[in-house]
Order: structure tokens, then C-alpha cells, then sequence
């Protein structure tokens, strides 16, 4: 989300609990505690938002992820593991929308994350045989926010109110 923003996020408001997934589990006499659905609200310095729906449960669909980003401009969509990209301008209306097939040749069967922990094990590996000469798709301070963005969701579903980054950064 912040790579699509191009921003850095400032605050989170998420709603979530743990209602389906790993509650009949028990590992060293405790019940993992992970949120297995949830809204997140993120707002950026540039204005803009995301929003994340997770469900961790809804395997009954044809898609296990829907991507989609939405602006003044238009609208972009993916499905995976379909492998489709839609996208259109505001001003073209439904007739102009284009619809590409964006299929990857590493990726040998569709499921599961639809390779995506190969895929970057493949990026990972190639940018360590770069030996510096290329860098990776995303660097530490990337994951950092990342993992921030996550805590700030998870802080705010546990309070119910919004979540600022310097509160989680401790800036």
C-alpha cells in the first residue's frame, strides 16, 4: 500500500477480531491470538488513503486477492491468481476499460499466495547475486513502516480509535 501511495502513512483506524481461523489451536497452553479479518484505514502525507479487507477465511471465490486503487484519474484493479489487470479512466466511462492478462511463467500452478514467497526469494536471490549493482524491490526502511503499519492496525483494533505512526515509531 504505501509503495502504491508513494507517501508515508501517518495514522491507522482498523476494525478486526479472531472469529474463525487457529481458535480450536493450542500451542504451549495458549490460543494464538491471530486477527483472521479486519478493515484498515490508512491515511498518507500526501492526502491519500488505502484500505485493507482481510479475511482470512473467504476461500470461496475464485480469487484469493483483489487489489484495487482508485483515484481521480480512474480506477486499476488485479485479480489474483486469475492473473487479470483491469484498468480504465474516468473520463473514457465502462467502454474504455482494458483488460490485460498479466500471467508470470515462474509461477507453475495457481494457489497459495499464488507463489508469491518463491517469486521474492527469486528477487531476493538475484539481488544478492547483483552484488550492489542492482538493489531490491524494497529496503529495510520499507519493511520497518511495513511492520508499523501492521502494529498501528493491531493497536487500534485493541483501543477502537485511530493510531498515529509517531505514537508506534516513537517519534
Amino acid at each position: 500500500m504505501i509503495l502504491f501511495a508513494a507517501a508515508n502513512p501517518v495514522r491507522v483506524m482498523a476494525s478486526g477480531a479472531i472469529d474463525v481461523n487457529h481458535k480450536n489451536e493450542v500451542y504451549d497452553g495458549q490460543v494464538p491470538d491471530i486477527i483472521d479479518n479486519a478493515y484498515v484505514i490508512v491515511e498518507f502525507d500526501n492526502g491519500s488513503r488505502g484500505m485493507l479487507d482481510l479475511c482470512m477465511f473467504a476461500e470461496g471465490s475464485r480469487n484469493e486477492q483483489e487489489i484495487c486503487v482508485v483515484g481521480d484519474i480512474g480506477k486499476g484493479e488485479t485479480f489474483v491468481p486469475e492473473s487479470i489487470v483491469r484498468f480504465g479512466k474516468r473520463t473514457e466511462g465502462r467502454d474504455g476499460v482494458v483488460t490485460i492478462m498479466a500471467e508470470d511463467e515462474r509461477i507453475k500452478y495457481q494457489g497459495l499466495h499464488h507463489g508469491s514467497s518463491y517469486l521474492e526469494h527469486l528477487n531476493f536471490l538475484s539481488a544478492i547475486r547483483a552484488q550492489g549493482a542492482s538493489g531490491p524491490s524494497v529496503n529495510l526502511s520499507d519493511g520497518l513502516l511495513s511492520v508499523a503499519v501492521g502494529v498501528a492496525g493491531q493497536l487500534s483494533i485493541e483501543q477502537g480509535r485511530f493510531v498515529t505512526m509517531e505514537e508506534v515509531l516513537g517519534l
